[in-house]
């Protein structure tokens, strides 16, 4: 049998990798739904145009194209943050640079010794989208000028929490999770808040206290007073250098789950099937020679009626692309071949054609191989 050449398992490869990134992305943005609709149509108008349902075909590439831009419309803000997110490594090290940190230390210092409260998420690598609610979208590079300006009090963002995505503000007047655990007496709202949200994510959370003016960073479920600015900034240089190395091992090794892999694998299978197992409607005519082998012991080859066969091959025009028809070869077994003249019908077995590819007929339908007995010369 000829099997596929290794581009087609290439491609294969490539097609699961690529719905398990948009599965992944959607599953974060909640898109889900729409990116499995848009991934059925696909499967859909495959299946229809290898069926030659021409005006089916057309519909569900139609509706595909309607889905396609319902996404982008729909989470135009989602793609942008994907979109900036596929950089070289160590992109995560340069997007929060010193004057960055600077800035967001000094706002929270700044509104401490006013007594003004004051709530800044720094995002890392997960994903919040499903934790927090509400808020303001926008975009606005960070500076302690505009995140003491949003924590006034006539403020209408103030009582929220400010998101920051490397050197950009995203979200004002977000929402956070409480946390569940019992916190000190003195903690309050903002507090609960940013403990809330540092258990659920590796987001860390700058929380000024309206009542004491203190400055407390909350990550990964715990947190630690800031004595002063310049302590505030060597915590968040040092853990944003951290997350740049942890980034990098993570870029190499894309986290996915299991669910993800499997629907992946499933879809590529079913868009793979279709190609390769549905009859096409592409009709080739290839010679293939003809291959005598195991000829019986003290009998030679004396004569055959034909040294190639004319094939009749259907196949899908991408099937034919794949494979490499110019190397099928006709081959016949003379293993229980008699001295004489010896009729043998002509079947698609004797081709073992590649996967995809059916053999609609041969001529000759039969060859007739004469074996002399060595003996007798």
């Amino acid at each position: 049998m000829i099997g596929l050449r290794w581009q087609s398992a290439v491609d294969f490869v490539v097609l699961t990798v690529a719905i398990a990134v948009v599965l992944r992305w959607s599953s974060e943005t909640r898109a889900l739904r729409l990116s499995l609709s848009i991934l059925a149509l696909r499967v859909a108008a495959v299946l229809a145009d290898q069926l030659g349902l021409l005006i089916t075909t057309w519909v569900l590439d139609a509706l595909t194209l309607i889905a396609l831009l319902v996404l982008v419309v729909a989470f135009q803000p989602e793609l942008r943050r994907a979109v900036m997110r596929l950089d070289l490594p160590g992109r995560a090290a340069h997007e929060r640079q010193l004057p960055t940190l600077v800035a967001l230390a000094t706002a929270a210092f700044t509104l401490a010794k006013v007594r003004c409260g004051a709530l800044l998420v720094i995002l890392q690598e997960d994903s919040v989208d499903e934790l927090i609610t509400g808020g303001v979208a926008i975009t606005a590079r960070v500076s302690s000028e505009l995140l003491q300006a949003m924590f006034q009090k006539q403020s209408p963002l103030h009582d929220g929490a400010v998101v920051i995505d490397g050197d950009q503000i995203t979200h004002a007047g977000a929402i956070l999770p409480l946390t569940q655990r019992s916190v000190p007496d003195e903690y309050g709202t903002r507090h609960r808040a940013g403990l809330g949200l540092s258990e659920r994510s590796d987001a860390q959370v700058i929380v000024v206290s309206e009542e004491r003016g203190d400055v407390t960073i909350m990550r990964n479920g715990s947190a630690q007073v800031m004595g002063d600015l310049d302590a505030l900034v060597a915590t968040l240089r040092t853990t944003a250098s951290a997350e740049s190395t942890r980034s990098q091992r993570r870029r190499v090794r894309v986290r996915l789950t299991a669910g993800v892999i499997a629907v992946s694998f499933l879809v590529s299978a079913l868009v793979w099937s279709a190609t390769f197992l549905l009859p096409g409607r592409s009709v080739r005519i290839q010679t293939a020679p003809v291959e005598l082998t195991n000829v019986p012991v003290g009998l030679i080859v004396d004569a055959q009626s034909v040294q190639a066969v004319q094939v009749w091959l259907r196949a899908t025009d991408f099937v034919f692309g794949s494979v490499n028809i110019a190397d099928l070869v006709a081959r016949c077994d003379l293993a229980s071949a008699h001295a004489g003249v010896n009729v043998i019908p002509l079947n698609a077995c004797f081709l073992g054609a590649p996967l995809g590819v059916k053999v609609d007929r041969l001529a000759p339908r039969e060859l007739r191989v004469t074996l002399a007995d060595t003996s007798r010369r």
